[in-house]
């Protein structure tokens, strides 16, 4: 079926409503081409803010990237490179926290790095399995995940400067998952 074809097919369907007003245009013959904010301008937003992000991170103003990338975040998407990205900032960040023993920050980053990469593949899982058609198993897209062990060392060690004893439960964990592969 043609896009046009799908297009008017979603004309008749009650679903019209879902669609952008860019397509909407396009079906009803008020514009000649079709954009991909057009079809999916959520998507185009959060590619947008990933340009800007990364234009922001040449200039060295990285707290305005994160900002950026971390709207990527929520709610959680299947744009891996924009959780990487992020997460490489925050690996800068917790480098030079570690530095300076502000071992709370790096312990709360690594955290939440871990529940972002868990919600980006419960993400890439939902949305793979419809676009399959098949229940993916959960070990799908492991080789698709942003963190790295360096992120469970750091928690390691901020959690042991701590005594948090269930951060470093999930670092030694972390680590444990690392080493496997």
């Amino acid at each position: 079926m043609s896009i046009f074809g799908w297009f008017s097919k979603k004309k008749s369907d009650e679903s019209l409503a879902n669609i952008s007003q860019g397509a909407k245009d396009f079906i009803d013959g008020k514009k000649n081409t079709l954009t991909s904010a057009d079809i999916d301008p959520a998507g185009t937003a959060l590619f947008n803010n990933y340009l800007k992000a990364m234009e922001l991170k040449k200039e060295e103003k990285f707290y305005e990237a994160e900002s950026l990338l971390l709207m990527s975040t929520k709610p959680p998407s299947i744009y891996k490179g924009h959780y990487r990205e992020l997460f490489k900032l925050w690996r800068q960040f917790n480098r030079e926290d570690l530095k300076v023993k502000k071992y709370q920050e790096v312990m709360d980053r690594v955290v939440n790095m871990y529940h972002l990469d868990g919600e980006m593949i419960d993400e890439m899982l939902r949305y793979w399995s419809i676009q399959q058609k098949r229940k993916l198993p959960k070990n799908y897209f492991d080789k698709s995940r942003n963190l790295l062990i360096s992120d469970a060392k750091a928690l390691k060690k901020s959690a042991e400067s701590l005594r948090n004893e269930e951060n470093i439960v999930l670092a030694d964990n972390l680590i444990g998952r690392f080493g496997k592969k």
